[in-house]
């Protein structure tokens, strides 16, 4: 599952890869891509060239920023499969010898699995993730209360590691994020504003909270 913002050079690198793949390996994959509302280049216009395996697209209605959230809860939501999900980000590139791991190795259900990184200094990658669809719904999804703030994602480790075991992968994700227009360049990181994602989440109630999921329009665009 990718979430998709403006990255229409990095989303053709990506195919690029899933194309290098064996075929073996290929037949084994699905990939499920959720434009969060880009408005100059939306993903319907990358992927239109040749996919080397079922590829589902969806785009959010509305441009919300930071709303990978969002897509992430409806990637989720719209897979058909309730095996095993890698959860990351455009900029993240899955190697071959982490995909056989990934296919082929022996894995946990009740375990969430993160992924060793290359390519920056920091280890493993804050929000990649290898779960079943199953798990993600137990945590409960991201909370869209807190779209539009950047930051957030530690909310959702905290989740993980109160519902689960987790285990960091020895097989690594290759981090891209300063090629071209692999990352979110639009909009400025760690900004005064964003602190208020911490209220939002300070204000839950300490019992009955749940968090609040697939609450902004969205529709399948057919490929």
């Amino acid at each position: 599952v990718y979430p998709y913002y403006e990255n229409p050079d990095f989303l053709s690198k990506q195919i690029e890869t899933w194309c290098s793949y064996p075929s073996a390996l290929r037949d084994r994959l699905r990939v499920v891509v959720v434009d969060d509302g880009s408005p100059k280049h939306p993903a319907s216009k990358v992927v239109t060239q040749k996919y080397p395996f079922p590829l589902s697209l969806f785009r959010i209605e509305v441009d919300v920023r930071w709303n990978w959230i969002a897509a992430r809860n409806i990637g989720m939501h719209v897979t058909s499969s309730d095996g095993w999900h890698v959860l990351t980000d455009m900029d993240h590139v899955v190697p071959e010898g982490t995909l056989r791991t990934l296919i082929y190795g022996v894995h946990d259900k009740d375990v969430i699995y993160r992924f060793s990184r290359i390519g920056v200094k920091e280890h493993p990658h804050p929000n990649s993730w290898f779960m079943t669809r199953a798990m993600f719904w137990r945590i409960g999804g991201y909370d869209e209360a807190c779209s539009g703030f950047y930051g957030t994602d530690g909310d959702y480790r905290r989740r993980c590691a109160a519902t689960a075991k987790i285990l960091i992968m020895r097989d690594p994700l290759v981090c891209r994020e300063h090629e071209g227009d692999a990352s979110t360049r639009l909009y400025k990181r760690k900004q005064p504003q964003h602190a208020h994602a911490k209220k939002i989440m300070r204000a839950r109630p300490k019992k009955g909270w749940k968090p609040r999921t697939l609450t902004f329009p969205y529709h399948e665009v057919r490929l």
